[in-house]
């Protein structure tokens, strides 16, 4: 062979030339010790494989079985996979020439059974993954021989049932995922001696209930994954001992109510997983011992009212999401001293109102979501302090645009970012469809359309804090209370034109629904030439009896 050029280009090309027939076919191997084998056509492990090799993966292939001696001229692999192949079956010693082996995956394969000595000889294993591969048990014992595993991944398979002492072995183990598993329950001291677990996923494994202390020993535990379960309640003492962790994620479950000291020995959680559950009110004192929490998802819940002081002790909250719930109103002060706040979501609820100085603490609020409520007014100033917000969401609520609204749409017209086309004016006729940000201030006239609501402050301060709303389905009346008096009555009157006229008295009464039960209430109100609205003296609301 004549050389091309200088002695080192020409020592390359025969060294490559060299590796590539040391590989044998249909694998490719890369960098002189990474070899991939793919395609159909490879029925079993391929024979004259480099020794020298370091990483060996097979994808799609028809491999089905693994047998004793096939990796004999592989014993510098310390990663081995096999991807999306029918393999389902394993020979007991097959990996024995593997002894530095540190990475093992078998994934998407079709595993009916594995031995006992399966892993055997593998003691510097750290990653071990036998995902997605129809798995149906694992056999006491099987993972005693590899005292250094760190990972454990078991996701995706049919496991129904776990030996109590399947993992007592693995005293180093910092990660588990048995998510996807038929599994039902969780055997009492399954956990008991990983006291290095920082990481365990049971989503989606049929959890019905927890038993108390399930997780007590797992004092190093970060984030526990329970989502997608169909856990109705949870023990008071469910999480004790769980002093480290930082993420919890229980949405998508049937939670309906939780207990004032769920996470009470959380003081390490920063965030919080609530969403797609059925709780329809959360305990006053139920984020009093988690000072760290930055992130509190409660979308898709029953929600109907937030407790007074909820958030008093979440000097750190940086994101709250509260869509998709039935709140009516917001307590007064709900995220008062938020100052680290960039995201609140509060869209598709039942908001009639919102006071004056509710987003006033907000200094580094950046998204604010209000979309798909029944706003109809902001008061004035709302919006003054929101000087770091970026996205407002305004569209899917009825505004009435009369001289009301004239704040809001001249901030929105002044308002650095754009805002959503969709935002438009419900009420009056003449302005129907219109976008605010396009809407002309000469438009806002008050009396042209009738008035749209009223609001009662009954012998009490506006800022008196009420502790039940009550409403009627049609969005008619709403009743503020707490347990000593009513303070504020809303009413949305008919438009001009309505059978009650100029003039004459618009009375009528309604039954009104809350948490706190029902109440039956009895208004008077009179629409005076002018725009007017003098609301009758004498409001009476009785209890109802339970039914």
């Amino acid at each position: 062979m004549k050389c091309p050029g200088p002695l080192l280009l020409c020592l390359q090309v025969v060294l490559l030339g060299r590796a590539s027939q040391a590989c044998p076919p249909p694998c490719q191997c890369y960098q002189g010790t990474k070899v991939f084998c793919t395609g159909e056509e490879i029925r079993d492990v391929p024979e004259g494989l480099p020794g020298n090799s370091t990483q060996l993966f097979f994808v799609e292939t028809s491999l089905a079985a693994i047998r004793r001696g096939a990796f004999g001229n592989c014993s510098s692999l310390t990663r081995l996979a096999f991807l999306n192949s029918p393999t389902h079956g394993l020979e007991a010693g097959a990996f024995r020439e593997c002894a530095r082996l540190t990475e093992l995956e078998i994934s998407g394969g079709n595993l009916s059974a594995l031995p006992i000595q399966a892993f055997g000889s593998l003691p510097r294993l750290r990653q071990l993954s036998l995902t997605f591969s129809a798995l149906p048990d694992l056999a006491p014992g099987l993972f005693d021989h590899m005292p250094h595993l760190r990972e454990l991944h078991l996701q995706g398979n049919q496991l129904t049932g776990l030996s109590p002492t399947i993992f007592c072995r693995l005293r180093e183990l910092e990660t588990l995922d048995l998510s996807h598993n038929p599994l039902v329950g969780v055997p009492f001291r399954l956990f008991s001696l990983l006291t290095q677990l920082r990481v365990l996923k049971l989503s989606n494994i049929g959890l019905i209930r927890l038993l108390p202390r399930t997780f007590w020993p797992l004092v190093s535990l970060q984030e526990l994954s329970l989502d997608r379960n169909a856990l109705g309640e949870l023990p008071a003492n469910a999480f004790s001992g769980l002093s480290s962790l930082k993420r919890l994620h229980l949405q998508h479950n049937t939670l309906r109510s939780l207990h004032p000291d769920t996470f009470s020995h959380l003081r390490s959680l920063d965030s919080l997983s609530l969403e797609d559950n059925h709780l329809s009110s959360l305990p006053a004192g139920l984020l009093r011992s988690t000072p760290q929490l930055r992130q509190l998802l409660a979308a898709s819940n029953r929600l109907v009212a937030i407790p007074d002081g909820l958030f008093s002790s979440l000097a750190q909250l940086q994101i709250i999401v509260l869509s998709y719930n039935q709140l009516a109103h917001l307590p007064v002060g709900a995220f008062q001293g938020l100052s680290s706040l960039t995201t609140l979501q509060l869209d598709h609820n039942n908001l009639t109102a919102l006071a004056e100085d509710a987003f006033h603490d907000l200094f580094n609020l950046e998204v604010l979501d209000l979309a798909g409520n029944r706003l109809q007014v902001l008061p004035e100033g709302i919006f003054d302090s929101c000087d770091s917000l970026l996205s407002l969401a305004l569209k899917d609520n009825p505004w009435a645009c009369d001289c009301q609204l004239a704040y809001l749409v001249h901030w929105v017209r002044n308002w650095a970012a754009p805002l959503n086309s969709q935002t438009v004016c419900a009420s009056p006729d003449h302005l129907k469809g219109w976008a605010l940000p396009a809407l002309p201030q000469e438009q806002l006239e008050c009396g042209a359309a009738g008035p749209t609501d009223s609001t009662l402050y009954l012998g009490e301060a506006q800022t008196a804090q009420a502790s039940c709303t009550y409403s009627d389905p049609q969005g008619t009346m709403q009743l503020l209370c707490d347990t000593a008096a009513c303070h504020q009555l809303t009413v949305r009157l008919p438009p001009r034109g309505d059978a009650a006229g100029w003039g004459l008295a618009y009375e009528n009464n309604w039954v009104l629904n809350s948490s706190c039960g029902p109440v039956s209430v009895w208004v008077t109100v009179r629409v005076e030439p002018g725009g007017a609205v003098r609301v009758g003296e004498a409001v009476s609301h009785t209890p109802l009896p339970e039914p």
